[in-house]
């Protein structure tokens, strides 16, 4: 019997770098808070989106307001994860503003890293997602990408030698992995946490290497660094991170950071009080 599709209102948060995919040619993870009736404030994950290959009608960046037909995916036991239907997906807005943004998400409950660890122990399908505020991030350390597999680069190839999924004849420029690896040292805000490794998935971080590809590895590194540390979180910005685990059911207890979520905190303050 197939599942029978819901349609969902979702506010986009995450989406994270493409990864080679033996069905689509390459996937990206997408999550967002629901903002439909019971379910407001609620997280889901959509996958898989083959997002490069999306027609432009059917992209969209973070913060845009979607509407799209989901199912669930039975393959994943992870509470917050639904397959999407991408022709039904439905751009009707976009938060430009922080303090937009920040009216929106006072709705999702606040978690720690610690806690969602936690969670995942003897119960790998415990909560997957989560907005963790951070009690302070301590340096941010880079590694060198080693580049896609061989069963990786078999998967490119083979989707580059097929036809396009849409039917067009267009297919996007093959995928070339990143450059660098980017990990955050940092606490969360639980009693006594010894502090986490967050590796950084965000598809932003992988756009800024692209940009930045004629520039010396000190160079490149010293203006991620500016950003996703500097400006991030800088003593006026309110930072948290939007985190997430793994589909493998072995490795649910890892969370890596999907993105960084960074109001000043007169924005944060504001939306407090009122």
């Amino acid at each position: 019997m197939p599942i029978v599709g819901e349609r969902a209102t979702v506010l986009i948060t995450v989406k994270t770098s493409p990864q080679p995919s033996a069905k689509y040619g390459d996937t990206v993870c997408v999550a967002g808070v629901r903002l439909d009736g019971l379910r407001l404030g609620e997280w889901i994950r959509l996958y898989p989106i083959p997002f490069r290959y999306l027609d432009s009608d059917h992209q969209f960046r973070k913060y845009d307001q979607v509407e799209v037909t989901v199912r669930r995916r039975h393959q994943d036991g992870r509470r917050e994860s639904y397959s999407p239907e991408w022709e039904s997906i439905n751009v009707f807005g976009h938060l430009d503003s922080w303090r937009d943004r920040v009216e929106v998400m006072r709705n999702v409950p606040r978690t720690t890293t610690c806690q969602l660890q936690e969670g995942t122990r003897g119960n790998p399908n415990g909560p997957s997602l989560g907005m963790t505020e951070i009690a302070d991030v301590s340096r941010l350390r880079f590694e060198d990408h080693p580049g896609w597999t061989p069963a990786e680069q078999v998967k490119i190839a083979n989707a580059l030698s097929q036809l396009d999924l849409f039917g067009d004849g267009s297919k996007p420029p093959q995928l070339k992995a990143p450059r660098f690896k980017a990990i955050y040292r940092y606490r969360c805000t639980a009693l006594n946490c010894s502090g986490h490794d967050g590796q950084i998935l965000d598809w932003e971080l992988t756009e800024l290497e692209r940009r930045l590809r004629q520039e010396s590895d000190q160079d490149a590194k010293r203006k991620i660094t500016e950003r996703f540390l500097g400006m991030m979180f800088s003593a006026k910005r309110s930072a948290s991170f939007f985190l997430g685990n793994f589909e493998n059911p072995t490795k649910r207890d890892k969370f890596s950071v999907l993105g960084v979520y960074y109001p000043s905190k007169i924005e944060e303050s504001h939306a407090t009080l009122f």
